[in-house]
């Protein structure tokens, strides 16, 4: 087939230093990386040196849509942001993603992606329409925030234009900011604040060009097939809206072909305020809220509203709201030190405050702005070991689908600089609904612990991932789950759908891993099979590697788990399985059920986990660096020269 499908074949640079516009062939990536995080990482890779730092003009800020995206492909709005964070502590190369419709949107405009570099002398946005790109004057957007931008931007091109946009919270060097786009999606990690130190306010994109598929029917016939197979599907707990107290659903929201939403939806209040939520994050102010004002109130609606406008991380604001208040209840902080209203806490009049002190800089407002590891880190061991309890050494969540619960999920946090959400993701999916099956007797789910194994057979190597009495079994499945998720990442998909692991329709219950190769073969016509793809999801995952390798890991010294996991003692609920399961049941053999509530994991146990793990990887057993032969086998010969240069490849003595 000569015509291209699936990509539009043209990656658009954006040099804001000199205001050039520029073009790349998407080709010079896509056999080995397909799209998405894989062509991210290989720009990044290419163009970068270790000690650029998160605000340097010279970190890029890429936007990598997959082939997938603006097709009639379920479930593939997304698009994955990437670059140095600095968010992250250390700064260190992550991703995020952002879903809508403005991912679609750029690859109808007729590019799959975007590499912002350089810092505009003054604030710039840019616009995109159908092949062209410019740029224009943003001075009198600059000090508005994200509703007040948008609207601007939809007045001047109009409503359907697409658009990702930043508040004030990323235009002083905050490093918590968001990117913000439609349907309530934002990408976090501080990629908010990157584009604000390149002075960009915002992208607006119009695009009407249509994707070609290679085989419509056969993106068709994948597109029934899910359909059929997910009448219980695990995204389907996703799909029921989350109640919020003191609110109604005004109408749920989707996102770019998305075959049936999630959580997405537009909600009002009793008082007729409306904003959109999804997850848990519209109430991250709820706890405050309820300690002053004895229940729920406008509040907590409001201040989920205002973190967007300001586009700043709610997960980051609710860890820094937990450590001010235990550093206040312990003497570390005092209202004087902070100029804030302490007493005040959970009123709109304190969030506000501290959302314009982050914004701004001001006073305290520049510890905050640092988010919750620097904050803490700022006042000493007491404060810093505050935040430990519930974020990793990193910044991120800790206890989220964290090792204490999923032993297979003890890898994903000890080796990657941010455990991906959706790589968690795929480890809890069927683990909670064996969990709904175990709570309900089997009546809100068919997922018991027989068809758990044989779903585990399938997708993860072997039943014995699930049988929780021991670890064997769970390095092999925790690297099958971090190359199928980096694959998915290239493509891009929506983890709420895929994989699809469980199957309604038939008798043995388990799902379809094919499905995604099928999905990725119809659209552009290029045959991969799931071996063929996740090797690809393989080759992504060890360049992760090797970039954090180059930019400082110390491989194996740098992966450990936190001092937290190996306490023994009870954690409050912080996920959806918890919530279904507050024992902490885990399958072991025949009907054993194990509760690990509370339970520290073990050290001995972990090390010979973590042996097997980097055996399997190919990577050296001692140091944790990447062996010369596994990068060739992944054909990624050309890296070894850097990772020598960085003395982060193995190198054996004879």
């Amino acid at each position: 087939m000569s015509e291209q499908c699936g990509w539009t074949g043209r990656i658009l640079r954006i040099d804001l230093t000199g205001q050039k516009i520029s073009e790349q062939p998407t080709a010079d990536y896509s056999r080995r990386f397909i799209g998405g995080l894989g062509i991210g990482e290989k720009i990044y890779w290419d163009e970068t040196s270790p000690g650029t730092a998160a605000f340097d003009p010279q970190n890029p800020l890429i936007m990598m849509t997959g082939p997938l995206c603006g097709t009639t492909a379920p479930a593939a709005p997304r698009m994955v942001v990437c670059g140095k964070s600095p968010c992250t502590y250390p700064e260190r190369f992550v991703y995020a993603s952002i879903a809508g419709f403005f991912p679609a949107a750029l690859k109808k405009a007729g590019f799959d992606g975007l590499v912002i570099t350089g810092r505009a002398d003054s604030p710039v946005y840019v616009h995109i329409v159908d092949g062209t790109c410019t740029l224009h004057n943003a001075e009198h957007l600059w000090g508005e925030n994200n509703a007040a931008t948008r609207k601007s931007i939809e007045l001047q091109y109009g409503s359907t234009t697409q658009i990702i946009s930043i508040g004030t919270g990323c235009e002083n060097g905050a490093r918590i900011g968001n990117l913000i786009g439609d349907v309530g999606g934002s990408a976090s990690m501080g990629f908010g604040s990157l584009m604000g130190s390149k002075n960009l306010k915002a992208i607006a994109v119009q695009g009407t060009e249509r994707i070609t598929e290679a085989y419509p029917e056969c993106v068709r016939q994948v597109r029934d097939k899910l359909k059929q197979m997910t009448g219980q599907g695990f995204h389907n707990i996703y799909a029921q809206l989350v109640p919020m107290p003191g609110t109604e659903t005004v109408k749920k929201l989707h996102c770019h072909a998305c075959p049936q939403g999630c959580w997405r939806s537009l909600q009002r209040t009793t008082t007729g305020l409306e904003g959109i939520r999804k997850c848990h994050m519209g109430s991250f102010y709820a706890k405050w809220d309820i300690k002053l004002n004895g229940h729920i109130t406008d509040v907590t609606f409001i201040a989920a509203n205002l973190v967007n406008d300001y586009s700043l991380c709610a997960d980051e604001i609710l860890f820094l709201l937990l450590w001010i208040e235990q550093c206040l209840e312990r003497g570390i902080l005092t209202e004087k030190m902070t100029g804030l209203p302490v007493g005040r806490m959970g009123s709109l009049a304190f969030i506000q405050q501290l959302f314009e002190m982050i914004s701004t800089r001001e006073g305290f407002g520049s510890v905050l702005a640092e988010g919750a590891v620097r904050a803490a880190a700022s006042f000493g061991n007491e404060s810093a070991a505050i935040v430990s309890e519930f974020l990793t050494s990193s910044g991120r969540p800790a206890r989220t689908y964290g090792p204490k619960s999923f032993i297979i999920s003890a890898p994903v946090f000890a080796v990657e600089q941010r455990p991906a959400i959706t790589t968690l993701h795929e480890i809890c999916q069927p683990l909670t609904k064996w969990a709904l099956w175990l709570k309900t007797d089997g009546k809100d789910s068919y997922v018991s612990t027989d068809v758990l194994r044989a779903i585990a057979e399938r997708f993860w190597g072997g039943a014995e991932a699930v049988d929780f009495s021991t670890c064997a079994g769970k390095a092999r499945a925790a690297k099958i789950i971090q190359d199928r998720q980096y694959a998915k990442e290239c493509l891009v998909l929506c983890d709420l759908v895929w994989p699809v692991m469980d199957n309604a329709r038939t008798a043995d219950h388990v799902g379809d891993p094919t499905l995604e190769s099928q999905l990725f073969s119809a659209v552009t016509g290029v045959k991969y099979n799931e071996e063929e793809l996740n090797l690809v999801g393989e080759r992504v995952f060890n360049l992760n590697r090797a970039i954090q390798l180059r930019d400082g890991r110390k491989g194996r010294r740098d992966d450990v788990l936190s001092e937290t996991y190996f306490i023994d003692r009870e954690d409050p609920p912080a996920d959806i399985f918890d919530i279904y399961n507050p024992e902490r049941f885990l399958p072991g053999k025949g009907d054993e059920l194990i509760s690990y509530r509370g339970k520290a994991i073990d050290r001995k146990q972990l090390a010979l986990l973590m042996d097997e793990y980097y055996e399997l990887r190919g990577w050296d057993l001692q140091t944790g660096l990447l062996k010369r032969e596994t990068v060739e086998r992944l054909e990624l010969k050309e890296i070894s020269e850097s990772l020598a240069a960085a003395n982060a490849i193995h190198t054996p003595h004879f």
